[in-house]
């Protein structure tokens, strides 16, 4: 881009910016840009932060994106936006104007998130920072106890990073003082449920049964099932180092950090779809974009909205469900009465010129996430309109056939809707950190329809293994059968495997 372009593109955003407050009424976090070559975008691409920590697998992910990039013909506009405030995007200097122009309404749109959307109000705005002096004190582990350590480390660390949340901050001395307050209730009442706790029959005073209660919640770890493994293990090291500590610590605020952006994937690039089609739209109305640079707008959107056979495109998908939510209420098409109206034709011409989308739009970004936005807005109408079907891939020899299977409107919905389900991530809770009294940890997969890639869970688990100094045990369902996978350090081969078919976990913890 050249200084008039530059120029240009500056005055651009002043209007994008009126579009933004007057029309479309949404708050955002201010941007600033930084425009630059390719080969820095895929950089940051790959690295997810520009000042990441080094890993091999950043280098992988960079030549990965290179490929893509450098052999393909349609290549996506690429725009990276990092949340912090002044949120900092980045503009690829070899895209055409109108796409420049495209990416900038499209931050936009993702800036309003980060401002509105509720599951963000406790995320950091200094990650960028935190990962600089993460990077500087990273290498020098690496000068005091080797590449080989350090990164796996790191390795073991990234591989449960998902496995953490923002708003898991009590702490495990906290939780024990929850659940001891949340028994002596009961036990006042129904004290014979826990017949554990004495040696006769017969009953005990309150302040008898409460002392022995606390003894024995003191001793049990963690006191009720806890999703944050990665915190677990932080809080209750068995053989980490100090820096091995403060590898895991950096690693889980990075995954917190990342953790609204993984339950809302499909509502940001959706709805900042929408803004940039709705800003792109009055630019051109006002003629401030020419006709060339529509069409080169024109070919760039189908390639972010283009359908995928294999996958769902959430840049589609979200925007559709938006434009949908926009028509359905600004045409009055929801409530009671909408819906028991059984005359096809009043339904098709039913239009209370309500004028309220906007206003639905703006309370749905403030609090939904993506398993809730389907739940309520993915409609059996919309998988028709949006073309989402489910499709069987067919190897012909030299090609590929892309099927459509024999599922209805209503299959389809229910199917990507539970695709939703704890966004993509294997809910697992640890039950025991010292099952059988010799230091292993059980954790148990919540089975939601979808079993676990054996290979991905086992290979977690010797990451696990690592941290933990301890065998770990991991209890999931195949073919409706409950699975124990066991990994355990071998002087010999490094981790020794097991699995079995077995029983329900016995009851060899707190029970809440």
């Amino acid at each position: 881009m050249n200084k008039s372009d530059l120029n240009r593109l500056s005055k651009i955003e002043d209007r994008i910016v009126q579009i933004i407050e007057d029309d479309l009424k949404i708050e955002y976090v201010p941007i600033e840009w930084d425009v630059i070559p390719y080969q820095k975008m895929l950089e940051i691409m790959a690295y997810r932060i520009p000042t990441n920590i080094s890993s091999w697998k950043f280098g992988r992910d960079y030549e990965k994106q290179r490929t893509i990039y450098e052999n393909l013909d349609n290549n996506i506009p690429y725009e990276v936006i990092i949340f912090s405030n002044p949120a900092r995007a980045y503009l690829m200097n070899t895209n055409p104007f109108a796409v420049q122009v495209l990416v900038m309404a499209h931050c936009f749109g993702h800036s309003a998130i980060f401002k509105m959307n509720k599951w963000f109000s406790n995320n950091r705005y200094d990650i960028m920072d935190l990962m600089f002096n993460a990077s500087v004190r990273f290498n020098e582990y690496e000068k005091l106890y080797g590449i080989d350590k350090v990164e796996r480390t790191i390795d073991a660390g990234h591989s449960i990073q998902w496995h953490s949340s923002p708003f898991e901050t009590e702490t495990e001395e906290e939780r024990k003082k929850r659940v001891f307050e949340q028994k002596k209730k009961i036990a006042r009442i129904e004290y014979s449920k826990y017949g554990d706790l004495v040696k006769s029959n017969k009953p005990i005073g309150d302040d008898e049964y409460n002392r022995r209660l606390w003894e024995k919640i003191k001793t049990t770890s963690p006191v009720e099932p806890i999703e944050d493994i990665l915190r677990y293990i932080i809080d209750n090291p068995k053989i980490l180092d100090d820096w091995q500590i403060d590898i895991l610590e950096t690693l889980r605020s990075e995954g917190q950090y990342y953790w609204p952006m993984i339950k809302t994937k499909t509502i940001n690039e959706g709805f900042a779809t929408f803004v940039h089609q709705f800003v792109m739209e009055k630019l051109f109305n006002e003629g401030l974009l020419t006709n060339d640079e529509h069409g080169q707008y024109n070919y760039s959107n189908s390639l972010v909205k283009a359908k995928r056979y294999v996958s769902l495109n959430p840049y589609h998908i979200g925007c559709g469900i938006f434009e949908n939510i926009r028509d359905r209420w600004d045409k009055g098409r929801h409530g009671f009465e909408y819906e028991q109206c059984k005359n096809k034709k009043q339904k098709e011409e039913w239009d209370t010129k309500d004028g309220k989308g906007l206003d639905k739009i703006r309370e749905v970004i403030r609090s939904y996430t993506d398993w809730f936005f389907m739940q309520d807005f993915l409609t059996s109408e919309l998988v028709h309109e949006l073309d989402l079907y489910i499709y069987q891939v067919v190897d012909q020899g030299n090609y590929y056939d892309y099927i459509v299977t024999d599922h209805t409107a209503e299959e389809v919905r229910q199917i990507i809707i539970n695709s939703y389900a704890h966004s993509g991530i294997p809910k697992i809770e640890i039950l025991n950190g010292n099952y059988n009294d010799n230091g292993s940890l059980y954790m148990i997969h919540r089975f939601a329809g979808a079993p676990l890639d054996k290979g991905y869970a086992v290979e977690t688990m010797r990451h696990i293994c690592h941290l933990w100094g301890r065998p770990v045990i991991l209890e999931t369902k195949q073919d409706n059968k409950d699975i124990i996978f066991k990994v355990e350090k071998d002087d010999k081969i490094g981790f020794n495997v097991t699995h079995s078919v077995a029983n329900p976990l016995d009851q060899n913890y707190f029970i809440i």
